[in-house]
């Protein structure tokens, strides 16, 4: 089982890193546009079983920025990256990550029992 896992996680990476917009944010990040975000929400949902549905399902008090920021990190886009693509700061991202953290634990109370950060969580979920 954990060899099939492990296979799942080496082509999903793959998949992503062969897909354009991929390519191009990560090697020249930039402001994204609308449609940029609509690309990737959908290729989040195409790879991880329809991911940010589950999220909206699982967790109704999050935000669409909130959402957006765990499409990026679930593509795992590092910290400077997400502050180019949303034209924010750094020191915001880590705002915006500890905000939408709280709004989690305000539905699943014990979610980050096992000591896990939002990114491990967003990774695995």
């Amino acid at each position: 089982m954990l060899l099939l896992k492990e296979r799942e996680q080496k082509l999903t990476g793959q998949l992503i890193a062969i897909h354009p917009l991929m390519n191009e944010l990560r090697n020249s990040p930039r402001f994204m546009r609308p449609e940029d975000l609509a690309v990737l929400r959908q290729l989040t949902d195409d790879i991880y079983q329809d991911f940010t549905s589950r999220l909206n399902s699982r967790f109704t008090n999050l935000t669409d920025v909130d959402i957006q920021l765990c499409i990026l990190i679930k593509l795992r886009f590092t910290v400077a990256q997400i502050a180019i693509l949303s034209a924010i700061s750094p020191t915001s991202v880590y705002q915006q990550k500890s905000r939408m953290k709280k709004r989690i634990l305000r539905i699943e109370p014990d979610v980050f029992s096992h000591g896990e950060t939002l990114d491990v969580w967003l990774y695995k979920l």
